[in-house]
């Protein structure tokens, strides 16, 4: 099914007062629960959905809802690739990203895209609602279970350093830039060429900056990447 919209422009300003919403999940029921649900709220208005990523898109490009609830797994184009694509034509899109994933490297990467809340599917009806009015005021949400789980990631970080520094601080330049490259998804490859040295001397200095951070994980590298306002989104 290609991205549809409950009615023409007309009704679009007949909802002006209210938040337009638009879902893009490719499970039909699903749909229709989180329909019934906003029907409850005078507030809000859904005045599109699409059960693809591609039909989301263009529908999104020509209702210009105020917030997008998009299903990270989809047909075609999935919702990370979605949102970066909506983002990207419209900077100040508010997207909700809806997952049954409950790994937070699913939330990093779904806030790399420009998300502003992940919400999984197993929460309640409540969740979603909350972070519909998260994303109103441009804050960012994420379930209680995935957002524990990057929270304790954080500081976990915040105190691997017994004397109460930072590790990051004990990074030299070259390895603060490359754990910034690495972090938004660049190969050892692309981190040689990139710096003009070889891929050994990239995993060489990866190693390192994995001990001097006290971390044994890509999720965890990423996370103090995260917290050092060096990931961007894409």
């Amino acid at each position: 099914m290609n991205g549809t919209g409950t009615g023409r422009k007309g009704e679009l300003t007949q909802h002006m007062k209210k938040t337009g919403i638009f879902i893009a999940d490719d499970h039909p029921i699903l749909r229709e629960g989180i329909k019934s649900a906003f029907s409850k709220n005078p507030d809000i208005a859904v005045v599109g959905e699409s059960d693809d990523g591609a039909g989301a898109l263009k529908a999104i490009s020509a209702l210009k809802p105020d917030i997008i609830i998009m299903d990270i797994t989809m047909p075609g184009l999935n919702g990370i690739a979605a949102t970066r694509r909506v983002v990207d034509e419209n900077p100040d899109a508010k997207v909700i990203i809806l997952s049954m994933h409950r790994d937070p490297s699913y939330a990093i990467d779904a806030f790399r895209a420009g998300a502003l809340a992940y919400v999984l599917k197993e929460s309640a009806v409540e969740d979603l609602l909350k972070a519909v009015e998260k994303v109103k005021s441009g804050s960012k949400y994420a379930s209680p279970a995935v957002a524990d789980e990057l929270l304790n990631g954080v500081v976990d970080v915040i105190k691997r350093d017994r004397n109460g520094h930072d590790p990051y601080d004990l990074l030299s330049k070259r390895e603060k830039e490359i754990l910034k490259l690495v972090a938004n998804g660049a190969t050892s490859r692309e981190v040689a060429e990139k710096l003009y040295i070889s891929v050994s001397t990239v995993k060489s200095h990866r190693n390192n900056i994995m001990k001097k951070l006290k971390v044994n994980d890509m999720a965890s590298l990423v996370k103090v990447a995260i917290r050092k306002g060096l990931v961007v989104a894409d």
